[in-house]
């Protein structure tokens, strides 16, 4: 149940973000949002949503905006890894780490093979253990004994 103009426009929109014209690609994606709710204003094209706030979030300083529509994208199709994909990443622009690391781990759980969803994991890294376990990883204790052995690993 899709509606070609909206498909063509998505579709476009992806050849632009893939090619970094994010602005080009915003233009895209909201048409086919606006073009999807006019023909299907009860059963919208989630993924419509989800990279219209992808884009939001490249292009724009309206990252709450764009969370709200990648949140609710990866809530209705839960089941797709691309929602996730792109909520974790709007959630980094945000500066939610935590947020964009649980997206990230929820698209991994449904394929664990999404070659976009495993590079953001990596490109987030792996803390290391607290070197005095019984103190907070804040405490200065502890951030001065993982200066020291982070300079003693290298």
């Amino acid at each position: 149940m899709t509606y070609r103009p909206a498909e063509n426009s998505f579709h476009r929109g992806i050849v632009c973000l893939n090619s970094g014209e994010r602005v080009a690609a915003l233009a895209y994606f909201e048409a086919a949002v606006r073009l999807d709710k006019q023909r299907y204003p009860m059963h919208p094209t989630m993924r419509y949503l989800s990279y219209f706030g992808l884009c939001l979030a490249f292009a724009t300083d309206s990252l709450q905006e764009a969370q709200r529509c990648c949140e609710e994208a990866a809530q209705a199709e839960f089941y797709n890894p691309d929602m996730h994909w792109n909520l974790g990443r709007v959630a980094l622009l945000n500066g939610d780490r935590q947020a964009a690391f649980a997206a990230f781990c929820c698209g991994l759980k449904i394929d664990g093979n999404h070659a976009g969803l495993r590079f953001q994991i990596r490109r987030l890294g792996v803390r290391k253990r607290r070197v005095l376990s019984a103190l907070g990883r804040s405490h200065p204790l502890n951030r001065i004994a993982g200066r020291v052995r982070s300079n003693l690993s290298e």
